[in-house]
């Protein structure tokens, strides 16, 4: 968010965090809840909004501007899933947010090699016809895989 849909820069962002994601219920690695609980205050600390969107309900981020438009992101990070399992996980996700025409669709995944490469696995053709884009973050920053 701080690198592409910044608020400082006039985007209005909501993020939704689900329970999961708030290590409620089932397994999770020792720190997990801390490290959401941290990481939510510093996207409040940015400026957005944390809970369901009015319109786009539970999607991961609703990214609105006056000039740029709207952008739905699924967000998709680390975890025990196998990364092929995760990618097919995530782009169904991704898919359920198609509302219509006049939003942007991003997927957001993990910078890193076995991501990269599962990315890079999405047929050019499927991305045109699904107006989908790949941005691949860290804290480093964002960067967009311009042909998959």
């Amino acid at each position: 968010m701080a690198h592409r849909f910044n608020p400082k820069d006039g985007w209005v962002v909501t993020v939704d965090v689900d329970a999961m994601e708030r290590a409620r219920g089932g397994q999770h690695p020792e720190g997990k809840k801390e490290r959401v609980q941290v990481a939510e205050a510093e996207l409040v600390d940015l400026g957005a909004t944390i809970g369901a969107h009015t319109e786009f309900g539970r999607t991961d981020i609703v990214a609105e501007h006056p000039a740029h438009g709207v952008y739905l992101v699924e967000v998709e990070g680390t975890s025990s899933k196998q990364s092929e399992q995760a990618m097919y996980s995530a782009l169904g996700q991704a898919a359920l947010l198609m509302h219509g025409p006049g939003q942007n669709y991003v997927l957001a995944v993990p910078d890193e090699p076995k991501w990269e490469r599962q990315v890079r696995k999405i047929p050019e053709y499927a991305l045109g016809q699904l107006s989908l884009r790949c941005v691949l973050v860290s804290r480093e920053g964002a960067r967009e895989l311009v042909s998959a």
